[in-house]
């Protein structure tokens, strides 16, 4: 008897993946002409031409700030101005008189129409000279000995301004740092230097505590090497509220054991510091742009050096003295 052998079927899903993974074709190749495997070769891109810009509305002409080209003193008059509302001018060189000058002596050099350079920490830009105008703290001035101009008349902010323009590139303007509590910086040996010079001008301050308000560093007779200049005061023990001491000092090159005392306090009240340094009659040595301050206001004066000591140029603004 013939004996059958059971047949073993596959179950329908495992039947389908067979047949799915069958060679297609005779002699299992395909039916379909096989792929060129191999790819293009990328191609280089080409430079794309530089985009042209418009001088006149490029962000480089932001950059670079405004144009100051012309001449500089002594090859040209110059004043320089502080701002409240209106120039006030606290330094002039006329080069016709080879003479340095403050105020209303300054006026005839920045006549109406003339350019003028307006700075601020934040911005700089330029103007032109306008009417005389009473500053903000000239009350009761009948007779204006500063100047507008149309940017300062419509309210925008600034610190100190040149004319010609060109004279700004000898204006060197001092860092706001300087006189930070946080960030003034000053040597053990810097200190000392104070603490004996203030002691030589007033004795009483010799066991106090020397406080420093400012400290910076500024080349002030174009040697190339920077002076040091420091604001500092002492407090009164019995009156905290007034000061036995307070003045600026530059240190005489550097050696900070030579202290040349710039201004000293007149009421026992106000606090200084050098805002600028600004060479108005292009002899190389730097006057110094002065500020004195007190709760109720304040006022400022340049200074002029002559050997070891220094000079105020014309009176203090806004009626400090």
């Amino acid at each position: 008897m013939l004996k059958l052998r059971p047949i073993s079927l596959l179950p329908a899903p495992l039947f389908a993946v067979a047949l799915a993974a069958a060679p297609v074709g005779c002699g299992g190749k395909s039916d379909e002409a096989p792929k060129d495997e191999k790819t293009e070769e990328a191609k280089p891109e080409e430079a794309k031409p530089e985009a042209k810009r418009d001088p006149d509305t490029s962000l480089d002409k932001v950059a670079k700030g405004p144009d100051l080209s012309g001449p500089v003193p002594p090859e040209t008059d110059m004043v320089f101005f502080t701002i409240d509302g209106a120039l006030i001018p606290i330094g002039c060189f006329n080069k016709e008189k080879g003479k340095l000058s403050a105020g209303k002596d300054c006026l005839a050099l920045a006549p109406k129409g003339a350019d003028v350079y307006l700075k601020s920490s934040y911005s700089d830009q330029l103007d032109t000279i306008g009417e005389p105008k009473s500053a903000l703290c000239e009350v009761g001035v009948t007779t204006p000995t500063s100047l507008s101009t149309p940017s300062t008349d419509s309210g925008a902010a600034f610190d100190w301004a040149a004319s010609p323009k060109s004279a700004a590139r000898n204006v060197v303007t001092i860092p706001a740092d300087t006189w930070d509590d946080g960030a003034i910086k000053f040597t053990d040996d810097e200190h000392k230097a104070l603490a004996a010079a203030i002691a030589k001008i007033n004795g009483k301050t010799a066991d106090l505590e020397t406080k420093v308000h400012q400290a910076a560093s500024v080349d002030l007779n174009g040697d190339g090497k920077e002076e040091r200049v420091f604001s500092a005061y002492v407090v009164n023990p019995r009156d905290t509220a007034r000061y036995l001491f307070s003045g600026l000092f530059v240190a005489d090159g550097t050696d900070p054991g030579t202290m040349l005392l710039v201004v000293k306090t007149k009421t026992n009240s106000e606090m200084f510091k050098l805002k600028a340094a600004a060479d108005l009659d292009g002899d190389g040595t730097h006057e110094l742009w002065v500020n004195a301050a007190f709760d109720e206001g304040g006022g400022d004066r340049m200074f002029v050096r002559k050997g070891d000591s220094f000079d105020g140029l014309g009176k203090w603004t806004c009626g400090l003295y």
